[in-house]
């Protein structure tokens, strides 16, 4: 199959693509790694009029410190993220992250942004946007720019807050803190395939101690979730094998799971236990 007709526009500039956006609306769609949109296309389960092409925005962009915090441009490809593109714990985990991202072709063309708006719920990107309380900047050529937090990003499935007129133009994370450990677990069906359960844990270590610690899981339900609940059962206390079980046990207990193809609620609520318990021994390796 084929894609069906559209119109092709390459902006040179981010005022010109999110102008684009404001004449066409529901009928354009953004093309940036194009590895979700473009099988899409060809199977025309989506059939844009028009497909701006922001690749020509910038070619080589790469992640900027400020005010403690990262901003990842709309053009950073997966593969770019490693120790040397943002240092310290914050690199150490978004490298780790990028690693399981599919396979490499999809790793060099794809992007940061574009998966989050992508909103699949099976994204490490997304998982990681929660749990780390990133701020994502949005686009109009009409209202101009608004800041939106990740954890009020997702609505549904492959759903977001973005406006037709909207683009993404910048996510916004805090870096860590200098001994800040982290642990990710994910089950895919094979090598390479969206996971069927995700979790990641960040946390720091005081003594003997757990300090601050964020749980969040992914490909579960329909959107990414950090866990609150399982959070305050491992803060300030000793970590042991029969805490972590407990608080594996607890996310368990927490999401509500959806069914598929590949996995059904029973099966991915038991996953979310395995993958919790995973990533917490993980953390404090």
């Amino acid at each position: 199959m084929t894609a069906a007709a559209f119109d092709y526009h390459a902006p040179g500039s981010i005022d010109e693509a999110v102008g684009l956006l404001a004449d066409h609306g529901t009928s354009a769609r953004l093309l940036a790694g194009g590895q979700s949109l473009v099988p899409a296309m060809l199977a025309r389960h989506a059939r844009p009029a028009h497909v701006i092409d922001i690749n020509r925005i910038a070619r080589a962009e790469r992640p900027t410190v400020l005010g403690g915090r990262v901003r990842i441009p709309p053009l950073m490809r997966h593969i770019d993220f490693d120790p040397v593109a943002v240092r310290g714990p914050l690199g150490e985990l978004l490298a780790e992250l990028s690693g399981h991202i599919s396979h490499l072709p999809v790793r060099l063309r794809g992007t940061f942004c574009g998966a989050l708006a992508n909103a699949d719920p099976a994204s490490e990107w997304g998982l990681a946007a929660v749990v780390l309380d990133a701020e994502l900047v949005a686009r109009s050529a009409k209202r101009g720019a608004r800041v939106l937090a990740a954890t009020e990003f997702f609505e549904a499935m492959s759903a977001t807050v973005l406006a037709d007129d909207e683009m993404l133009v910048e996510v916004q994370l805090p870096l860590l803190p200098s001994g800040t450990r982290h642990g990710f677990c994910e089950v895919c069906p094979r090598a390479g395939h969206y996971a069927v359960a995700m979790a990641l844990v960040v946390l720091d270590r005081d003594m003997d101690e757990v300090g601050d610690v964020r749980i969040g899981v992914g490909a579960v339900e329909p959107v990414p979730r950090r866990l609150p609940d399982a959070e305050a059962l491992l803060s300030g206390r000793a970590p042991s094998r029969k805490l972590l079980r407990e608080v594996a046990d607890a996310a368990a207990d927490l999401v509500d799971p959806h069914g598929d193809a590949f996995a059904d609620a029973a099966w991915r609520r038991d996953l979310t236990r395995t993958v919790a318990l995973r990533a917490l021994e993980r953390s404090l390796r």
